[in-house]
């Protein structure tokens, strides 16, 4: 048996490098102890075919009952053959339907070398093997041969184990020629064919030593009742090319028994070879379909089913992500409608309709970066998410960067008395070279490193099979690109942040500006909280989905609900006109129009405190001064009939 598994695995290494074959040694008088851990080891391999090489059958029945109970037999699973015929073992014997045995038995089988198969057309040898098949039976029938039988036989081949001595003419003794007789057979002819070779080579001699016919009769070749019979030169045995093998099938019926006594009926099983097929001469020639354990022709797999971790996206998760979008687009939409449909509102044109469809549309676009981040798996996808995201954030926060300058411009003119006229497209210019740089460092990346979807494997298990992978979007010099965005996009946050703080005690009529800065607050807030989590999660794809989806929506709802909600309040309002103000208030205008209907500005007025307005008075009363002198005018006369007097107003009301 162990010279036949090694000639197993060197054959294997030479034809199928990639094949892995594991053995575990099994004595022929093995104690049930060496069987139970024989069977613990095969199941530690995780293997669903074994190939027994066991004798004699009588053990292969104890392997299969261990085998059934330790679960890697008759589970449907599992396939066992063996390497030697059985026999009565299987086949021509009853089995209780209830016996554990019929479902090992179930679908296992027989590979083994043969000299032939009966009845099938095509087979190599068939006519030879045949030919002795009848000769055989022939020998039953002649009372001479018989005689000659009984004779020359071995007495231990002629009396059984109970002592009764068997005869050759009863019985299925002379039936069939067995599986190791037609091998007899030919090597009985191999020799002699080998001597008399040697005896007409031979010129000196008609003797030959042992050396000599060695020799001959490993190159020997001729037709035999096997097949073409060739052997190995160096090894002496038969070559594997000139050798039939057969694959054999135990197919279970059922059938009702009744027993005669009692009257009762059983329900049994018996089982019945079925030849499925045969290999010679380096070709798989099929017969019938193998029916395996689970009683289906579909062969299982040969490995149990891998059990590693893909760590795909949770479906309630992505469920999630998709509903903070949808609610990102639903604002956004919402907000952007509004605008349009109050354009001519005096609320919405002093914060200029263009830079909220901005707003809204920046916010659209960063809401829609959660999508390809769901869908992932891709080329695609991976590049898309930087540039929903990177776009989306540069059209907001360039247009909250825009309205906060527009506003800190304005009030640097008016604290010198001058006007200043702002159009749409001087503010805009900023914002259209902050977008500007965005799409070139995003085109590049795409043009010279774009993103691609790659899995990583984590862990392999011991059929080199990964464990534990997970899929992520990467390439080569990302973290160049990425930190060039960040530099963009979050300098412009920061500065924007910077601009809002200044001029937070600028009040316009909806308070715009601290309004700003609170979103730019909490958003970066937000990121200093959420993007070191991403670094640290970034293996565990559902807490960076969650983390990055979370985020989005955080900065998204967050512009749209701040931005937009006092405006709306505001129009529910009765909305201020210029006649209408109080003496505190002011209107910049944007352009020079004389009609006031047209007019588009923001309204701005003092909420200072009384120390703000104690300050802010000590100025005025110095460019009270100024003005005295530099244009001749009287001083007191200021004081009474300028600003300065209408300060002094305000911080007596203070």
């Amino acid at each position: 048996g162990n010279d036949f598994v090694d000639g197993i695995r060197i054959q294997a290494q030479s034809e199928r490098p990639d094949l892995t074959i594991e053995t575990v040694n099994l004595n022929a008088g093995a104690s049930d102890t060496s069987i139970y851990q024989a069977i613990q080891q095969l199941k530690e391999t995780q293997y669903t075919y074994f190939y027994a090489i066991v004798y004699p059958s009588s053990l292969f029945e104890r392997v299969m009952k261990e085998a059934y109970d330790q679960q890697i037999a008759g589970t449907g699973l599992h396939t066992w053959l063996s390497s030697i015929p059985l026999g009565n073992l299987v086949v021509g014997r009853n089995f209780s339907i209830e016996d554990p045995l019929v479902k090992a038995y179930r679908g296992a089988g027989i590979l083994t070398v043969v000299g032939g198969i009966s009845g099938v057309q095509g087979v190599p040898g068939a006519k030879s093997f045949d030919s002795l098949g009848s000769s055989v039976r022939k020998l039953k029938t002649e009372e001479q041969d018989l005689s000659f039988l009984n004779k020359h036989l071995p007495k231990h081949f002629l009396e059984s184990s109970s002592g009764n001595r068997l005869e050759t003419g009863q019985g299925d003794f002379l039936t069939e020629p067995g599986a190791i007789s037609p091998f007899v057979y030919d090597a009985a002819v191999a020799v002699g064919l080998a001597a008399c070779e040697l005896m007409m080579t031979s010129n000196t001699s008609n003797y030959f030593n042992g050396e000599e016919l060695y020799q001959t009769f490993v190159n020997t070749k001729f037709q035999g009742t096997t097949g073409f019979v060739d052997l190995d030169p160096d090894t002496g045995t038969r070559k594997p090319t000139s050798a039939l093998f057969s694959l054999t099938n135990f197919v279970d019926d059922e059938y009702v028994s009744s027993s005669s006594l009692a009257g009762d009926q059983e329900t049994q099983v018996w089982f019945r070879e079925v030849d499925t097929g045969y290999f010679h001469s380096g070709e798989w020639v099929r017969i019938k379909p193998y029916t395996f354990n689970d009683g289906t022709h579909n062969a299982p797999l040969d490995l149990p089913a891998a059990q590693g971790s893909q760590n795909v996206l949770d479906t309630g998760l992505k469920s999630v992500g998709f509903i903070l979008c949808a609610v990102i687009f639903g604002l956004a939409i919402f907000f952007g409608g509004w605008t349009y449909y109050n354009r001519e509102l005096q609320v919405v044109r002093a914060s200029q309709p263009i830079f909220l469809y901005i707003i809204s549309a920046g916010t659209l676009l960063m809401g829609a970066s959660i999508i390809p981040l769901s869908i992932g798996a891709d080329d695609i996808t991976c590049m898309a998410f930087p540039w929903l995201l990177a776009v989306g954030f540069s059209l907001t926060f360039s247009a909250l960067f825009t309205k906060t300058s527009r506003i800190k411009q304005i009030m640097r003119s008016a604290s010198k008395f001058k006007r200043i006229t702002l159009t749409a497209r001087d503010v805009m210019k900023p914002m259209i070279a902050l977008l500007f740089l965005n799409i070139i460092v995003l085109s590049v990346w795409t043009a010279l490193d774009p993103m691609q979807y790659k899995t990583i494997v984590m862990g392999k298990d011991r059929f080199d099979r990964p464990e534990e992978t997970y899929g992520m979007c990467n390439s080569r010099d990302s973290y160049i690109y990425v930190a060039t965005l960040g530099v963009i996009n979050f300098g412009t946050a920061f500065y924007t942040l910077m601009q809002a703080y200044q001029a937070r005690n600028i009040s316009t009529e909806l308070s715009e500006s601290i309004y700003i800065f609170r979103v730019l607050y909490i958003i970066l807030y937000g990121s200093c909280l959420g993007f070191p989590v991403l670094i640290i999660a970034q293996d565990k794809i559902d807490a960076y989905y969650f983390v990055w989806a979370g985020l989005t929506f955080l900065i998204c709802s967050s512009i749209l609900l701040l931005i937009f909600i006092p405006k709306i309040l505001a129009t529910r309002e009765k909305e201020p006109t210029e006649a209408n103000l109080p003496a505190r208030w002011q209107i910049m205008v944007n352009d020079e129009s004389e009609n006031t209907d047209e007019k588009e500005g923001i309204m701005i007025y003092n909420t200072s405190s009384k120390v703000e307005l104690e300050k802010e008075c000590a100025k005025l009363k110095q460019l009270c001064i100024t003005l005295s002198r530099n244009q001749g005018l009287d001083y007191d006369a200021l004081v009474r009939e300028t600003v300065c007097h209408s300060a002094r107003e305000e911080l007596g009301q203070s």
